[in-house]
């Protein structure tokens, strides 16, 4: 009977996260981000697990089919070579410094995938592979031909001009993968050091689960289309108040507040037109400054009426 295998199970989760994209509607922008993408300014306003959950997310089959061919092949090796402890840390610690390469390079740019932590397991194996002498032997030769052509390749590829690979993303990840390789021994750790690795290995699930658990209760991804609905419609009633045109009750319906600062502003806006209190100037300071917060936050994603 064939042992467990977290290649196996990542490569699953993986799958089952396009599944639901497909599901929502398939890989538009909004969709890869709601799901998990890395995008920078969400990043910066403290949605720190983006970095975590992107790995998992891929922008489409052919993208989902050509990393998971390569983390099947390359993943079920290092962790039949080192352990699945050792597999899981190199995997996610190599996919998170390369999502934070991505983070400083590709501030602006939606960004999926699981090719950092891919290129983690490539740079580890082929560090081991030159300068190792407990590597096997007998995959040696195969190392040699496979994992450098590879690796000069897809980052050449990368730096081409009109392609949207995340090159920071790969050299990130390989360089941790690189480190690692020269640092780990090959094989199987006892002791005391089996212990350290097994509790490496926890530690970095707990984060990916933690990632997951922050992204489901602090997802702004959810609320960036009734951001963009809110902000359109103030807009509008606030241009009809300043040049002196009335509001209908229907124009006050689109405007449905979806958090304590949106329903703030509404409040304030229907005290001005019922009592005149506060000052329509106060109105439109508030809300500029609100406006300005949102564009901040989602920065090349939305656009919104003024």
């Amino acid at each position: 009977m064939r042992r467990f295998s977290w290649t196996i199970s990542i490569i699953l989760v993986n799958f089952v996260i396009l599944l639901s994209i497909e599901f929502m509607g398939g890989p538009s922008v909004y969709n890869l981000l709601k799901i998990g993408g890395q995008f920078g300014p969400l990043v910066s306003s403290g949605e720190w697990y983006r970095i975590v959950t992107a790995m998992f997310v891929h922008a489409g089959w052919l993208h989902l089919l050509f990393n998971m061919y390569a983390l099947y092949y390359l993943g079920m090796l290092v962790e039949n070579l080192y352990g699945a402890s050792k597999f899981l840390t190199v995997y996610f610690v190599s996919g998170i410094v390369g999502n934070l390469l991505s983070q400083v390079f590709y501030y602006s740019v939606p960004s999926v995938g699981a090719s950092g932590a891919i290129f983690g397991l490539v740079g580890l194996l082929l560090a081991a592979t030159y300068f190792r002498s407990d590597f096997p032997s007998t995959i040696r030769r195969t190392m040699y031909v496979i994992l450098l052509p590879m690796v000069i390749f897809n980052i050449a590829y990368g730096f081409m001009p009109g392609t949207d690979i995340n090159n920071a993303a790969h050299l990130g990840g390989f360089g941790a993968g690189l480190l690692f390789g020269l640092i780990i021994p090959v094989g199987q750790s006892w002791g005391i050091k089996k212990k350290l690795w097994g509790a490496a290995g926890i530690f970095v699930l707990i984060v990916a689960f933690a990632s997951f658990v922050g992204l489901a209760t602090n997802n702004s991804v959810i609320t960036l289309q009734p951001t963009i609905n809110f902000a359109n419609s103030y807009s509008k009633i606030l241009y009809s108040l300043e040049f002196g045109y009335s509001v209908t009750n229907a124009d006050l319906n689109t405007l449905t507040p979806f958090n304590s600062e949106t329903k703030r502003l509404k409040e304030e806006l229907l005290s001005y037109i019922r009592n005149g209190y506060p000052e329509l100037r106060k109105l439109s300071s508030e809300y500029n400054s609100w406006l300005e917060m949102i564009k901040k936050r989602y920065k090349g994603l939305i656009g919104v009426e003024k």
